[in-house]
């Protein structure tokens, strides 16, 4: 009897073992499920685009003026991060985490249903509509990143940070990567409108979830900035304005420049003047934070690049389905979600020195073998380089953010968090309205002999195989700018690590 007693205490005790080791991951799962589904539908349109396009009667010629369904989400992501980090030390991020998860949730439906709200006031399908509820969607998704990264600060023990952040970020990343998949499955066997209804029950079981599980948030006595915040929306807007039409040349480039480089200037001096910045002063004035997020940066840019030139790449050129596109750029998304664990891991046991350096490596090889690719692409090479990229793009989530959330106190752990993620999404913003503007310069050049349409066959073939080339030769550029990026952010990946911080060996 005492033998039994005994063993069945033992086993209680390692159960308790078990359980104390994994709480911590167990209340952040539905902060990573938030942060995969607002991330999800950054990139969920790229291969839903050309169903909206058709449905809002908008020109192949006008991809521009479509791209904006990609690049509105991605401003009002990347602006809304600094006011609502700032708010979540104030108001606590159980709190902000269930409000943001609720705009969210009624983007979500607007968007759906923009087709027939449009139709309501006008006659015509307006794209401005779907745009609008696209930016609603934006506010509640981007603020999801920092409100969980602080979450973390809070619910999971300091020797156990690391891989929590390596979490948080494979879950935005994974939930980037995923979105073109998701979106090309739900248009092949329903409608684009569904990539949007999907949101509903994931996203309410989840604030169901926060709100059982999730101990309620402290109030802090903090001073929000709201004029700092506008100014900061405003620069961020303008600039990814500015960008996307760096290529043109017109009023509008210098309209956007003036603005951006105004809000810029009454920023800083915003900044010298105000006890109470967006952005706690402490942080901008560490400069390993400030290493950390310029590499962050870069790391969007890169990021960006992959995620949309693949599965565009395989839908316009290589002849694959939207569904099809999705699933090539799915070999990235597991090896991310890989190098992410794999990152944290390393962070936590090695330091950040070693899982950031081998995760750029990775990443410039990978871009250096996309480069080479051609129409007769095929795996398994397919699979091999871009499962490296995706491996590298892992690795880097959790040493970055880990260096640069060190030395930051609790009651900044919101902002800094934000202004981090806003490094990242800066990067992927500017990167993709400058990379749409790039492409499609370079491919009108590269076509500005063609004639459209040929009732000779063979003739038809040589203008047909010289668009497949000139869209291929528009591809290759896109990655190996991808390459240079990386090149240029090891340096910085460098600079960051040779500081040694508590932990590194």
């Amino acid at each position: 009897m005492g033998r039994r007693c005994r063993i069945f205490s033992r086993s209680s005790t390692l159960k308790n073992q078990i359980y104390n080791v994994i709480k911590p991951y167990l209340l952040l799962l539905p902060f990573c499920l938030g942060v995969f589904l607002g991330a999800d539908d950054q990139t969920k349109v790229v291969t839903i685009l050309p169903q909206i396009m058709i449905d809002f009667e908008i020109p192949i010629t006008n991809l521009d003026t479509a791209s904006w369904l990609i690049v509105i989400y991605l401003i009002g992501y990347t602006a809304v991060m600094p006011f609502t980090g700032r708010l979540s030390d104030k108001f606590g991020f159980r709190n902000l985490f269930i409000i943001s998860l609720i705009i969210f949730l009624i983007g979500s439906v607007l968007t759906a249903l923009s087709p027939e709200i449009s139709k309501i006031f006008h006659r015509e399908p307006n794209v401005n509509w779907i745009l609008a509820t696209r930016f609603i969607q934006s506010i509640g998704g981007g603020a999801l990143v920092p409100i969980s990264i602080a979450a973390a600060g809070f619910l999971v023990p300091r020797n156990k940070l690391p891989i929590a952040y390596g979490l948080i970020g494979a879950s935005a990343e994974a939930g980037a990567v995923f979105g073109p998949l998701v979106g090309g499955a739900l248009t092949e066997f329903l409608s684009w409108e569904w990539a949007f209804w999907i949101n509903l029950p994931p996203t309410i079981l989840i604030i169901i979830a926060v709100i059982i599980w999730i101990p309620k948030s402290t109030f802090r006595d903090l001073k929000i900035d709201y004029l700092g915040s506008i100014i900061f929306f405003l620069f961020i807007a303008t600039l990814s304005l500015a960008c996307a039409q760096i290529t043109k040349s017109n009023e509008l480039l210098i309209i956007f420049a003036v603005i951006s480089f105004a809000t810029l200037i009454g920023g800083i001096f915003l900044y010298k003047a105000s006890k109470e910045f967006i952005i706690p002063k402490q942080i901008i004035k560490n400069k390993l934070f400030m290493l950390a997020n310029l590499t962050h940066f870069f790391i969007g840019i890169t990021l960006i690049i992959a995620i949309i030139t693949v599965p565009v790449m395989a839908e316009t050129i290589l002849g694959a389905s939207p569904l099809e596109a999705g699933l090539r750029l799915l070999r990235l998304t597991i090896a991310l979600s890989i190098g992410a664990f794999l990152g944290g891991v390393l962070t936590q046991r090695l330091g950040a020195r070693i899982p950031l350096i081998l995760g750029f490596v990775l990443i410039a090889i990978g871009f250096y073998f996309m480069f080479g690719w051609d129409l007769k692409l095929a795996d398994p090479s397919m699979t091999i380089h871009l499962a490296i990229s995706g491996l590298g793009f892992g690795l880097c989530i959790s040493p970055i953010t880990d260096t640069a959330m060190k030395e930051i106190k609790d009651s900044d752990r919101g902002s800094a968090s934000a202004l981090l993620t806003v490094s990242r999404m800066l990067g992927m913003t500017i990167g993709l309205s400058s990379l749409t503007a790039w492409g499609t310069t370079r491919f009108a050049k590269f076509t500005s002999g063609l004639e459209g349409f040929s009732l000779d066959p063979i003739a038809q073939k040589k203008m047909t195989d010289a668009s497949l080339n000139a869209g291929l030769d528009v591809f290759q550029e896109f990655f190996l700018i991808g390459l240079l990026v990386t090149l240029v952010a090891v340096p910085l990946s460098l600079a960051i690590t040779l500081k040694k911080n508590k932990g590194d060996r």
